[in-house]
């Protein structure tokens, strides 16, 4: 959720997925299994271009080097190609206290991924000529600082200038302390509010905002007259057939997967499972799993949720501001390089989920770990995974 710094996020995931690359290089050869604890799903065919077997064990051994770097509890990655099978992995500790492992149908937050979701239930009103990308925030929030130049396409594109108060250290570590703190959306409106002067003119600059996907949530309420859940379960979930995802109103989260951070004082890690979803709300309550991620990353990405027209204008990016250029957001997506997608950190957990277009490909990465920092735990081997398994497609 809390993507407040992306370029240093990204930018250390470069660094990490290149040395981690090149040590793997080698060691490829080892015969040492003694580390391998996982239970793969490997692709029917291991002798394909992508998900050959050489391949399949240099992701093992990415993973199972970042969770020792980094002391993951556990992890979870799919990678699924039509023309080779799928490469699926569920490896360390869904519970610390049961010593249940994880698996791969585990249920998680999947943070930030819901602004993928809000942005669709937002073109699917544009599309049903309920509303228009060109209309002025004024109309819902007159009295908002700069309400009469915001439009809902700005909000999309993350370019309405606005401050972002999830953004602050100060917040964060409240949510942190606090997880069942009763937050709303309009506390975070005024929040930002009290900071106009800090406001920057829109349109200017593409620049992460959690506050813009609150916005589009409450106005996807107001011009649909539905909850945003419910929006979003009668437009997206129910389509795809997304049995295992469920906008969250509640504290809790379904299975036996915990979600985890690391106390720098103690070394000890605190279950971050339990949270009030509603204080990310419309960008980042969502629950769901790897398998229904795999169906809707695909929708996403090609379209099958929108209009032709409204697709193509969604995927059309612009560079985020002080990002390396092939880091760009579109309309509720974000595009690194030929990978579509989008990611997600809430405390317990960190996430990737994308689609590269060229292979019909999907992948999707889970940890249940993510600190009060907000630095994620699952951008490297995201990085690392794609770079092993796709090459000629990335910028990194």
């Amino acid at each position: 959720m809390f993507n407040y710094s992306m370029h240093q996020r990204w930018m250390r995931g470069l660094l990490i997925a290149v040395l981690l690359l090149t040590v793997l290089s080698g060691c490829s050869g080892s015969d040492d299994t003694s580390q391998q604890t996982t239970e793969d799903t490997q692709a029917a065919n291991i002798e394909g271009t992508h998900l050959s077997a050489d391949n399949i064990q240099k992701a093992n051994d990415l993973i199972a080097q970042g969770m020792k770097d980094k002391n993951l509890p556990g992890v979870v990655v799919g990678v699924w190609t039509p023309d080779e099978g799928e490469y699926v992995t569920a490896q360390g500790i869904a519970n610390l206290d049961t010593e249940r492992s994880r698996e791969p149908e585990d249920p998680f937050r999947i943070a930030s991924i819901t602004k993928t979701f809000t942005g669709t239930a937002i073109l699917q009103l544009v599309d049903e000529g309920r509303l228009s990308k060109s209309d002025k925030l004024s109309i819902w929030y007159p009295d908002f600082p700069n309400a009469d130049e915001i439009t809902v396409d700005d909000l999309l594109r993350m370019r309405s200038g606005m401050v972002d108060p999830y953004a602050s250290n100060d917040f964060l570590q409240d949510y942190y302390d606090n997880p069942g703190a009763n937050i709303t959306p309009e506390d975070m409106i005024e929040a930002a509010t009290a900071r106009a002067d800090e406001f920057e003119p829109p349109d200017q600059k593409t620049k992460y905002n959690n506050l813009d996907f609150v916005l589009l949530g409450e106005i996807v309420g107001k011009v649909s007259g539905n909850d945003l859940g419910v929006q979003i379960s009668q437009g997206i979930f129910e389509p795809l057939g997304m049995e295992n995802s469920l906008y969250a109103t509640n504290d809790q989260l379904p299975g036996e997967l915990r979600g985890y951070a690391l106390n720098s004082e103690t070394e000890e890690f605190e279950d971050k499972t339990v949270l009030n979803p509603a204080v990310p709300g419309a960008a980042g309550a969502i629950v769901s799993d790897i398998s229904d991620m795999r169906t809707y990353s695909r929708a996403l990405c090609t379209g099958d949720l929108l209009q032709p027209e409204t697709q193509a204008a969604r995927l059309e990016a612009e560079q985020m501001d002080g990002e390396p250029d092939f880091i760009q957001y579109g309309e509720g997506i974000l595009q690194l390089g030929k990978f579509c997608g989008h990611n997600g950190t809430i405390f317990g957990f960190s996430s990737e989920m994308f689609y590269l277009l060229e292979e019909d490909a999907v992948i999707l990465v889970n940890v249940n770990r993510l600190d009060v920092d907000d630095q994620s735990k699952s951008t490297d081997l995201f990085l690392a995974i794609a770079k092993t398994f796709f090459p000629e497609y990335v910028d990194w």
